[in-house]
């Protein structure tokens, strides 16, 4: 890999069938940076999107594993783990995979002209992105995504005027490293600074204004 395609983000992916998997990425975007054996027909290929690697792999028969693996036990055991799991098990259930683009709705709207129908409209998240999913052949999950400017904050819902792409949390809410407070020291300052200061409640109906308020915010819902 040349040291200018270097990313500190890379991952590989077991496929089933290259062929259909190398056409599937670069319908996605993807270009081919190097192969092996050949780029017409690889067993192992490295896809580069935005400086971002996903490595494709053929999946291999846990009997041929030895063989390709030079004599080295070590890896033989490792590998012809994987290659059994492979061919007993959906492949990476649970596992989500977060690709950056400069603009998601313009992705989405590019791939799907490529024949790509991911599993439903961008949608914009409360942890400050921007998504569109979309599953590969081998039903890995992707996660196309760009950092969006939030309107408030997720947690005590203040408005974020000079908020940055992705972040959540206005400065009320978070210490000095932009760590989220705990639940109990947003709740004072929403009680104290906001409901008893700013609209003159009382402190037994603060209380309970600041409760029913941050149980309505994303970052403490379920709580």
């Amino acid at each position: 890999m040349a040291a200018e395609d270097r990313t500190g983000m890379a991952f590989g992916l077991t496929c089933k069938d290259m062929k259909k998997s190398v056409a599937f990425y670069r319908n996605l975007g993807f270009e081919m940076k190097e192969s092996w054996p050949d780029e017409k027909a690889p067993m192992w290929c490295n896809m580069l999107l935005g400086g971002q690697s996903v490595m494709l792999g053929a999946a291999m028969d846990p009997a041929q594993v030895e063989g390709m693996c030079g004599g080295d036990a070590d890896d033989a055991k490792i590998y012809g783990e994987m290659a059994e799991a492979f061919q007993k098990h959906q492949a990476g259930v649970g596992v989500n995979f977060y690709l950056e683009v400069p603009d998601v709705d313009a992705y989405d709207a590019k791939i799907r002209k490529q024949g790509v129908r991911p599993l439903r409209q961008p949608k914009t998240q409360f942890y400050g992105i921007r998504e569109t999913l979309v599953d590969d052949p081998d039903g890995y999950r992707l996660v196309f995504y760009n950092p969006v400017t939030m309107e408030s904050c997720q947690s005590c819902g203040m408005p974020l005027s000079d908020a940055e792409p992705g972040q959540m949390y206005c400065g009320y809410c978070t210490d000095e490293k932009g760590t989220l407070r705990p639940y109990e020291q947003v709740f004072e300052g929403t009680v104290s600074g906001y409901f008893m200061e700013m609209q003159k409640m009382e402190r037994k109906a603060a209380e309970k204004a600041a409760k029913d308020h941050l149980a309505k915010m994303p970052a403490w819902a379920g709580r």
